[in-house]
């Protein structure tokens, strides 16, 4: 029996299996040991990613409190930009470029960049992954479109918009956006919609009052 086998014997069986098995057996333990590892390392990389976009953001947050409608804030508004796009370059996937690509827009708004402004919505737009948060930049660039007189873009924009998301909102800028091109059945529609969505959340609709009834009747 296996067990009566004496020392000298279990030892060549050993070496047979070695000879036989060995070379994967000791790769297989290296590939555990490396995934195990791997992983730990992936995590620790995953922490760093984290904690630089983090890190990349807070400074933006930071400089956001400048008021850059003053022309003495371009070295700060150069800053801005420099971050913004560190933040782009090595974490184009994240919310943190998202929302840092707004925070610029919404500085270039400020200066009157409204190229700059556009520019960086549509990469916060392109780029977002949060249903929600691609909403409300797409609000954002709409209203944007609306002030350039771009209204076709903007209501294509508007219209692209996903249900369920903003609602109040979204039908009150569509319903701006037809007022714009003089559409203003379809306005009064829109309006309409924004103030039962307003409603029935028991928010304030003093706003889509007054514009429904700046309306002409008709």
């Amino acid at each position: 029996m296996d067990y009566l086998k004496t020392d000298e014997e279990q030892g060549e069986a050993l070496k047979r299996w070695l000879v036989q098995n060995g070379l994967g057996f000791l790769i297989a333990i290296a590939v555990g040991i490396g995934s195990v590892l791997g992983y730990q390392q992936w995590q620790q990389h995953q922490v760093n990613q984290k904690t630089d976009a983090a890190g990349r953001y807070q400074e933006l947050i930071e400089l956001a409190a400048i008021d850059f409608a003053n022309e003495d804030t371009d070295a700060d508004f150069k800053r801005v930009l420099m971050v913004a796009d560190g933040l782009r370059q090595a974490h184009p996937d994240s919310n943190y470029a998202v929302i840092g690509a707004g925070i610029v827009a919404a500085q270039a708004v400020e200066r009157g960049d409204f190229d700059l402004a556009v520019s960086q919505l549509t990469f916060a737009e392109a780029q977002s992954e949060l249903p929600e948060l691609r909403a409300m930049v797409s609000l954002r660039l709409a209203q944007l479109e609306l002030e350039l007189g771009q209204v076709d873009a903007a209501l294509r924009r508007i219209r692209g918009v996903s249900a369920g998301y903003f609602t109040a909102s979204r039908h009150e800028l569509e319903g701006d956006i037809l007022v714009a091109m003089d559409n203003l059945v379809e306005a009064r529609e829109a309006y309409s919609r924004a103030h039962t969505s307003l409603t029935s959340a028991s928010l304030n609709t003093a706003v889509i009052d007054l514009k429904l009834s700046s309306l002409p009747e008709g």
